[in-house]
């Protein structure tokens, strides 16, 4: 990675995590040479054409400093279906960079990708302050799920093929974003606004805050400022509230949902994440979530599970797993009640569960916001962080398929807690479980430690329940990665998307997998799941875990 000035790891809000397996797994790091042929799923170069928001957010490692810090990636890339990245503009938010650590309009120099047939693919984006590798699989021509894939550090995010809005059409808007505060602390934010259609002021809004596990004074803030769109594809906003002032560029992926990057240099904080057309009640039926990050003690969580809710955000017959720092939990019951927070009567309410838990306090108070994107989550109690979301449910079993996959969450099996960022490619078959039904390929990125490819194979199974509810399990086999494996549940979203955590006893993480199309003239809608991906606190890092393996630059 590039050793310039550093600050402390703060981890971005994918979901937390604990550690995985013993040290002989390291022996494996570099073991694909048993590697099957990749599915065959009809992919090409072609798949890729056109411009796409690209948004990645994570870990950096800065190798002279022995530190860690969050970093993200937001912009456009252009490709032309024949293997090259013939351009594009992006921000970056990386401390790890020097002063001052925000670098927006960053012209992309030309280079290549290559995509497999199973829609695994490799990339790099070469800018003026450095180059980031990518592995990415698609779903489909207009969507992929992204790791960052170099030596410098790890990330997870998104592909999106570029549409278009205007500043008429962006009348409410609720949004999730994560990162680090000035002192290099986790920090996650959620909120939404309503806004002037034809200047984009902020009519009314709120946000909530927390800040290392706190919300103390942080919740409901009254919310000022601007969203503005320049052009068709991009524009800027502000935010400010008794928190601070935070600047954001802002990058359009449709009228529905737009990816969002801090790029002020004055508030020391550094957000990332995504805003969606807000929604005024709750999807009543049954919902599916999950959230990670961190307990009282900082120690690593990832939660997920299902409920009854409805349309003021009620909760009824829920049941939730968890994974503690390495101690897996579920399933259990719980519920929750709903109360609407004015000036957003059915927009925002404050959820207060009875039952849910973090696997060492319970009934956990989540501020709660429903969009188009999923009802976005972000506990405010200061028992912990944690950051997430819930989505409505309209299928509960997914179909024999070709899917891809993308997880984030924290590793212990090497040097202490790390990032880690996988993306993989399976079929599913119909043969039924205890046969093993599913085989594809794993890339992992252990913070700076990237393993590819490698073998997956495993078992996927419903729970069994009557009526079906959609929860599910994955036990999966990965002997190159540093744990070795996969212990998955899982969460049926609708026909083509699944949410997950894992329960590992050395990893955990959250993660989405979603069906893959690759028929070129395939027009799927936009992928509305955009995780949040766990917050892991701030650590020095080991000089043990970076052994000088090249820089960025």
């Amino acid at each position: 990675m590039n050793p310039h000035a550093c600050t402390k790891r703060a981890g971005r809000l994918l979901m937390a995590l604990a550690a995985i397996s013993s040290i002989l797994l390291m022996a494996a790091c570099g073991s694909g040479s048993s590697l099957a042929v990749p599915n065959p799923g009809g992919f090409t170069n072609s798949n890729l054409k056109g411009t796409y928001v690209i948004s990645i957010a994570g870990t950096d490692v800065n190798l002279a400093a022995e530190t860690e810090s969050f970093f993200a990636i937001v912009g456009t890339i252009s490709t032309d279906g024949s293997g090259n990245i013939t351009g594009g503009t992006v921000d970056i938010n990386d401390a790890n960079l020097g002063a001052p650590g925000v670098f927006t309009a960053q012209t992309l120099s030309q280079s290549t990708y290559s995509i497999s047939t199973d829609g695994r693919g490799t990339g790099t984006l070469v800018t003026p302050e450095g180059k980031f590798g990518l592995n990415f699989v698609l779903t489909s021509n207009n969507h992929g799920l992204i790791t960052r894939f170099d030596a410098g550090g790890t990330g997870s995010g998104t592909l999106d093929l570029q549409g278009s809005a205007t500043q008429g059409a962006l009348a409410s808007l609720a949004f999730s974003l994560a990162g680090s505060d000035s002192s290099g602390n986790s920090l996650g934010t959620v909120g939404a606004v309503a806004l002037n259609t034809t200047s984009g002021l902020i009519n009314s809004g709120l946000q909530d805050f927390n800040d290392d596990g706190s919300s103390a004074g942080l919740t409901s803030l009254t919310l000022n400022g601007q969203v503005v769109l320049g052009s068709s594809t991009s524009g800027t906003a502000q935010f400010d509230t008794s928190f601070g002032s935070l600047g954001f560029d802002v990058w359009v992926i449709d009228s529905t949902h737009l990816k969002i990057i801090e790029t002020d240099t004055t508030s020391g904080a550094a957000l990332a994440g995504d805003a969606f057309t807000q929604q005024s009640s709750f999807t009543a039926g049954q919902l599916v979530l999950t959230v990670g990050g961190f307990d009282l003690s900082g120690d690593p969580v990832v939660a997920g599970g299902f409920a009854t809710t409805d349309v003021n955000g009620n909760l009824s017959v829920g049941t939730e797993d968890f994974n503690n720092d390495g101690t897996p939990g579920g399933p259990i019951s719980f519920a929750g009640s709903c109360n609407a927070t004015a000036p957003f009567a059915g927009g925002r309410c404050q959820l207060t569960s009875n039952g849910f838990t973090n696997g060492v306090q319970g009934n956990l108070i989540f501020a709660a916001y429903p969009s188009s994107g999923g009802t976005l989550l972000l506990e405010v109690d200061s028992l912990g962080l944690l950051q997430g979301a819930s989505y409505a449910q309209s299928a509960t079993s997914f179909a024999a398929a070709g899917y891809g996959l993308n997880l984030s969450g924290s590793n212990a099996a090497d040097v202490g807690d790390s990032e880690v960022d996988s993306i993989a490619q399976f079929d599913a078959t119909t043969t039924a479980a205890p046969a093993i039904n599913m085989n594809g390929v794993i890339d992992e990125n252990d913070l700076s430690t990237p393993l590819s490819p490698i073998t997956l194979t495993g078992t996927y199974a419903p729970d069994g329940s009557s009526p079906a509810d959609g929860r599910g399990s994955i036990i999966a086999t990965t002997t190159g990665t540093f744990v070795g494996g996969l212990s998955l549940v899982y969460y049926v979203v609708d026909g083509s998307t699944v949410i997950f955590i894992e329960q590992d006893s050395e990893q955990a993480s959250v993660g989405t997998f979603q069906v893959q199309n690759a028929a070129s003239d395939a027009v799927l809608a936009q992928s509305h799941i955009s995780m949040v991906h766990p917050t892991v606190r701030p650590h020095a890092a080991k000089q043990s875990k970076w052994a000088p393996t090249g820089s960025r630059k």
